[in-house]
């Protein structure tokens, strides 16, 4: 059963359309359109608030509303949800702010590794927006699909000392990009693929 989780003055409940004014629903398809990370495919404004909609309430996924003070501040979520191997996280804060919000996702990382059993949680990023890369790295933990393998590689361990760890880390950044899997404005970017082991999430934080 999906469960609300609360840290300090967050709220985080389970997504229901039907629940509270209509204007909410407004709210949620209006700020998740115009964030960067999410929804990253072509068309008018209306056939992305109908692939918006589509997300949010189809069955095969999880989704929070994210509250702060009685305020409506974003969704987090999951999809692509394989019970007791691995689901895809999504967070979405409409002021595009990550400030504060830290232990909020982490308690929902947590949330997802107890009670769908999960070996992994995936993130996926577009790779333009690093400063959104480096706080699931350095904040959340993620990191790179064979990142910590590919220190011990041959050819890794060849590379001179000075430069071993930047050139290493630019191999996985490189091996784990989906490329042209997003759409802005300016043309298709690629997305950065991250991931959080079980065995490296703290499940008592």
């Amino acid at each position: 059963m999906v469960g609300q989780v609360s840290v300090g003055q967050y709220l985080a409940i389970p997504f229901d359309a039907f629940r509270g004014p209509p204007i909410k629903n407004d709210r949620l398809l209006d700020g998740c359109l115009h964030l960067p990370n999410l929804f990253p495919i072509p068309g008018t404004v209306d056939e992305r608030r109908l692939a918006v909609a589509a997300w949010l309430t189809s069955p095969d996924h999880m989704f929070w509303e994210t509250w702060h003070n009685g305020n409506l501040i974003g969704v987090m979520g999951l999809t692509r949800i394989i019970p007791k191997l691995d689901a895809m996280a999504h967070m979405a804060f409409f002021d595009r702010q990550l400030v504060g919000r830290r232990n909020l996702i982490l308690k929902m990382m947590r949330w997802s590794f107890e009670n769908l059993e999960l070996q992994r949680l995936t993130i996926e990023v577009p790779e333009h927006l690093e400063p959104l890369v480096r706080f699931c790295r350095a904040k959340l933990g993620f990191r790179y699909e064979g990142e910590d393998l590919a220190k011990d590689h041959p050819i890794a361990k060849a590379v001179p000392r000075n430069s071993a760890a930047a050139t290493t880390q630019w191999i996985v950044k490189v091996g784990s990009r989906r490329e042209r899997a997003h759409w802005s404005d300016d043309g298709w970017h690629d997305l950065a693929r991250l991931r959080i082991l079980r065995e490296e999430f703290k499940l008592d934080q």
